[in-house]
Formats: C-alpha cells, sequence, structure tokens
C-alpha cells in the first residue's frame, strides 16, 4: 500500500510559516537572514517540502545549511519544533488508496489508518497560503527585525493582519515630525490677545493693541532615502516616512530624495531613478538657516559587511552637506547591535546615527532641531 499522501491544513492569520524554527537557528548561530527567509516562503508557495515532514526537513536543509556542524544543529532545532507542534498538527491525510485486488489478506479493519496512525503522521510547522502570498516585502523584514530586537510594548502575538510596521506607526511618525519646529515671525501683523491682555493689565487702560507677525514653521527637511539593494525589504516602511513628513509633519518645506548605496553625482526625485538632480545642485539649494537632512539607509548593516569605497563616498557627501548646513540626522532601519563590525558602524562615527524606533527617530528629530545627544543618550 502507498503511503498516504497529506496537505496543509489552513492556519490562523497570526502564524508565519517556519517562524519558530527560524528564529532558533539565528539564535542557535546560523546566518540566516530576510533573503533565505524568503526563499523558504516561496518554495512552501511553489509545493515544494509540503508532502511530509522529511520533505519539509530537506528543504530546510537545502535552502539553510552549509555544513555538517550546521546540519547537526539544524536537525536538533527542527525535531524540537516538530515536538511541539505535534499536538496541532499543521498536516491532515488524505483519504488513502485501495488495497490490490490481489492482497486478499488484508483485512478491511486493518485497510483504514487507526486514530493513534493519524494521530503519528508526521507533522510540520503550520503554513498558512495567505500568508506565503507575501507581497508586501516590509513583512518579510518584519520577521527579522522583530525577532532581533525586544520591544516590550510589542504583544507576543505580534503577527496580524494589518500594514503597520510595529516599531513606529504611521500615527508616531507624524508626531515625531511635528517635533521639528523652527519658528519665525513672519507676515502682516495680527492682533495678539494674550500680550494686548497683559499690557492693559501693566497700564490699567488700552492705549494700542499688541500687534505682531503670526509664527511660522521655517524648517525645511530634506530626506534622502536609499533605495533598492539591501534596502528592498524596507522600501514601504521609508514610503511611510516620506508620506507622513509630507502630509502630516506641518513642516515649512520637505522633499524627498532618493540614491542607492550613497549620493554621489546624482541624487533623485523618484523611486525608479530617472528624475536625476546632481548632487552639486541640490547642495546649492540648502539654506543653512532653515534646511535639516535626515538620511534612511542601513549603511551596509543589513547584509553584515564593510566596504571602504562605500565609506569613503559617504564620508565626502557628508563633508560636503556639513559645509552647507548644521542639522544632519541618519535613521538606519536596523537594530544597532547590527552595525557592529560593518560600513554603518564608521558611518556613525561621522554622523549621529539612531535605529528605527519610536525613540530613535525622536532622537533623530531633536538632532535635527538643534539639541545635540551624547553617547549615553542624554540631551544637552
Amino acid at each position: 500500500m502507498k503511503t498516504p499522501q497529506v496537505q496543509l491544513a489552513t492556519t490562523t492569520p497570526e502564524e508565519l510559516p517556519l517562524l519558530d524554527l527560524f528564529t532558533r537557528l539565528r539564535e542557535a548561530g546560523l546566518p540566516l537572514g530576510i533573503d533565505e527567509y524568503r526563499l523558504i516562503l516561496e518554495a512552501l508557495q511553489k509545493g515544494f517540502g509540503t508532502t511530509n515532514q522529511e520533505a519539509l526537513a530537506e528543504l530546510c536543509r537545502t535552502l539553510w545549511v552549509k555544513s555538517k556542524d550546521e546540519e547537526h544543529l539544524f536537525n536538533y532545532h527542527f525535531q524540537q519544533v516538530i515536538s511541539a507542534s505535534s499536538t496541532n498538527s499543521a498536516f491532515t491525510p488524505t483519504s488513502p488508496e485501495k488495497p490490490d485486488s490481489s492482497d486478499t489478506k488484508t483485512t478491511k479493519s486493518s485497510s483504514q489508518p487507526k486514530p493513534e496512525q493519524v494521530e503519528n503522521t508526521p507533522a510540520s510547522v503550520p503554513v498558512s497560503s495567505e500568508l506565503i502570498e507575501v507581497e508586501d516585502e516590509m513583512q518579510v523584514a518584519e520577521a527579522v527585525q522583530i525577532t532581533t530586537n525586544s520591544y516590550d510594548e510589542i504583544p507576543e502575538n505580534r503577527f496580524t493582519q494589518t500594514d503597520e510596521y510595529f516599531p513606529v506607526t504611521r500615527r508616531q511618525m507624524k508626531q515625531s515630525w511635528r517635533h521639528l519646529r523652527r519658528f519665525v515671525r513672519q507676515g502682516l501683523p495680527t492682533l495678539d490677545v494674550e500680550a494686548t491682555i497683559d499690557r492693559i493689565g501693566q497700564q490699567g487702560i488700552l492705549l494700542e493693541p499688541v500687534m505682531v507677525p503670526s509664527r511660522v514653521n521655517r524648517t525645511e527637511l530634506q530626506l534622502l532615502i536609499d533605495q533598492k539593494g539591501s534596502m528592498v525589504p524596507f522600501h514601504a516602511l521609508s514610503q511611510r516616512l516620506a508620506d507622513t513628513a509630507l502630509r502630516g509633519g506641518r513642516l515649512g518645506k520637505a522633499g524627498i530624495y532618493y540614491f542607492h548605496n550613497c549620493p554621489t553625482k546624482y541624487i533623485y526625485r523618484d523611486t525608479v531613478r530617472q528624475k536625476a538632480e546632481p548632487v552639486l545642485d541640490f547642495l546649492a539649494k540648502l539654506r543653512p538657516e532653515c534646511s535639516t537632512v535626515l538620511i534612511f539607509s542601513d549603511a551596509g548593516a543589513a547584509r553584515g559587511g564593510y566596504s571602504l569605497e562605500r565609506l569613503e563616498l559617504t564620508e565626502k557627501f557628508l563633508y560636503q552637506l556639513k559645509q552647507r548646513i548644521r542639522y544632519i540626522a541618519w535613521v538606519n532601519p536596523m537594530a544597532t547591535e547590527r552595525w557592529f563590525g560593518t560600513t554603518a558602524g564608521e558611518i556613525a562615527r561621522l554622523v549621529p546615527m539612531f535605529e528605527l524606533s519610536r525613540q530613535g527617530l525622536d532622537s533623530a528629530i531633536d538632532v535635527l532641531r538643534g539639541r545635540s545627544i551624547n553617547v549615553g543618550g542624554q540631551i544637552k
């Protein structure tokens, strides 16, 4: 008799396929990242590794394991995950094939699986077809980012049907942008009611109302966003940063530009990098009294590499910026501990750099407001 085939059962929306196993292996030291996790999602979506437990294990070994030592670690953690999920199996057997007519000794009772046999059917980590079809690459980045960092405000069951990026929501981004203010008196004078009342209290009589120009936020933000390459998983997040700055920031002026790895000769006004603008022209438009620049890039931390060329080009660009304006900050989508030994760690010595969290974004905006941050994170 042939072995009964099995199929994936539907799971709840809060589950991500193989996330527990992926997290365990990363913590054990396997060099797994966003690309490896995406490969598994794509393979499962195309039907690979869904036949039984051994097929799933072999698929994971093929894509994730590179040595004998890693194979031993994988086998151990795979069994741990399978044991933990065996009480709630994601595989359910289909109807088995009928025995051959020549097998006259097979009884009717033995041809059907017993309850114990059904329970012992190889189990696997739950896989949801809705979750496999990941259209927004940020969901993959969130899987890696949240398993790498621990945020107290994130509940344990953190993957729900939402497009929010939990460390910083859209609402929080808008609130942070509104702190980026540098008010000046500008325009036609209008009545200052409070100042007029104070004058009446001092003089005992209204001789002349107090007229002052309105307070206007003169801050001009230039947001430079790294695009393509290792920043692909963070494209949706960078778009949210841009949208909230333009629509909810209440800034005097905001401009969005794109680059790849480092601005050299050109920066671009569109995500596909077709509308080019020379870097020298961009620098010439900056106004020292009100312009600020925020750079959003992983600076090489996502791939964990070190590039001397990238460091030198970035250092040159930052030097040019500092010749024009005073207030520059950098926001990195990767956690701070991921910067060590990478180009990001060296760039952080050249410009105030913060990881993308609510506190990190607020600290970056404090720098743009002219409030310096020391090593301990305290505002001076």
